[in-house]
């Protein structure tokens, strides 16, 4: 009698969990073995139900919506939700099982907004739908207690995934003209894209108009994650836009894999990194986890379908200069490659723990030379194996990067 009820408990434990956990097979984009992009089925693994997409850990919804996208919606919607579900959900188990971070093993559910163009308000959570609508990239945002005196309900932290837009910059009233006027075809392009680089871009132009209209072909105007990653060159300072790159420029981050990991990472390092501020070491920890979730070097790249941008890798051989503290350029790819190196300096076993005890160290106003530097060999002095060899080696590598 006693087994036969000790049976019935423990069968009636394991249909709950039945009934709370569903898996699903869905198209999704993911990366193959070359790291091309592809469409693929894949497992959605804790969903809540079989009918939409919401799970234990992520709800999947459209713009302003507090309900989850339903299996019924149109193939092109269904193609975002899943892709995001399935990337967020390997993010989360990355951190959780890997990086055995108990911050994100406790986070609550984290609702993840799709195609939603409005600018995120700290009081009032979503910004009035005519004032500066948002395209071509995404979002993490914190937590906010609401607004009672307006109905406006607390919310928790949430990841915003824009509308993808093309951006034509010949359309551009100013970009056949070749009188000079590069101020003003950019101040165009800034309220079309709303990047937050642009600053450190004009500053180039200006800087090049100083120097007689020789411009540095080799400065770069990054976006990545939270941004979009654009590489700009310009070959004299009496035309605009017709020595871009390239012509169009679209981004639907929703469907770009590292995009997705590099904001989770965002939310996986918010306790110590404010989600409400953008700075070069906050992006570049965020980017290293993105790659290493990714395992690869490249983020958000050979995805022409649904990236027009360029995107970041490690490669590049850049030393340390002063102007890589500004948070004009927070992301650049220099703090991205240094912790990728450290972290190949430490060992591959090691390197994730490492670079996320040491994000334990650092604040969100953390600088480069001083903060980050020195959570690494405090950090070295704690998680290293001998702690004395390996600081004599990231010495060395500091001292060839310049620092």
């Amino acid at each position: 009698m006693t087994f036969k009820f000790f049976s019935l408990v423990l069968l009636s434990i394991l249909n709950i969990q039945n009934v709370n956990s569903f898996e699903v097979r869905k198209n999704a984009v993911i990366r193959d073995d070359k790291f091309n992009a592809i469409i693929k089925e894949v497992t959605l693994t804790d969903l809540l139900n079989n009918k939409c997409y919401e799970g234990k850990y992520f709800k999947i919804v459209l713009g302003k919506s507090e309900k989850a996208i339903s299996f019924d919606s149109p193939d092109s919607l269904q193609l975002k939700a899943a892709t995001t579900y399935y990337h967020l959900n390997k993010a989360r188990n990355y951190f959780d099982k890997v990086v055995l971070s108990n911050y994100v093993h406790s986070l609550p559910q984290i609702t993840i907004r799709l195609d939603l163009s409005n600018v995120f308000n700290e009081v009032g959570h979503f910004a009035n739908d005519n004032l500066d609508p948002q395209f071509n990239n995404a979002l993490t945002v914190p937590a906010g207690v609401g607004y009672e005196p307006k109905k406006i309900e607390p919310w928790g932290i949430e990841i915003w995934f824009r509308q993808s837009k093309e951006i034509d910059i010949r359309s551009f009233p100013y970009s056949q003209r070749s009188d000079g006027s590069v101020k003003a075809a950019l101040h165009d392009f800034r309220n079309q894209n709303h990047l937050n680089t642009l600053q450190n871009f004009i500053n180039l132009i200006l800087q090049g108009e100083v120097n007689g209209g020789y411009f540095d072909i080799n400065g770069l105007m990054r976006l990545a994650g939270t941004s979009i990653i654009l590489e700009a060159i310009y070959q004299s300072s009496n035309v605009a836009a017709d020595f871009f790159s390239q012509k169009i420029y679209r981004l639907d981050s929703a469907l770009v894999p590292e995009i997705i990991y590099h904001e989770f990472s965002h939310v996986a390092l918010s306790e110590h990194l404010e989600l409400s501020h953008s700075s070069p070491v906050n992006e570049g920890v965020a980017d290293f986890f993105a790659s290493q979730i990714a395992n690869s070097k490249s983020l958000a790249t050979k995805i022409k379908d649904y990236n027009l941008f360029s995107g970041k890798e490690v490669r590049k051989k850049q030393q340390y200069r002063i102007d890589f503290e500004q948070n004009n350029n927070a992301n650049s790819d220099f703090v991205f490659g240094l912790l990728w190196n450290v972290g190949q300096l430490i060992g591959k076993e090691r390197e994730s723990k490492f670079i996320f005890d040491l994000s334990s160290k650092l604040s969100t106003n953390s600088s480069i030379k001083e903060d980050l530097l020195s959570a690494m060999i405090d950090t070295c002095n704690e998680d290293c194996k001998n702690p004395f060899s390996d600081k004599i080696v990231l010495y060395r590598f500091f001292d060839s990067k310049n620092f």
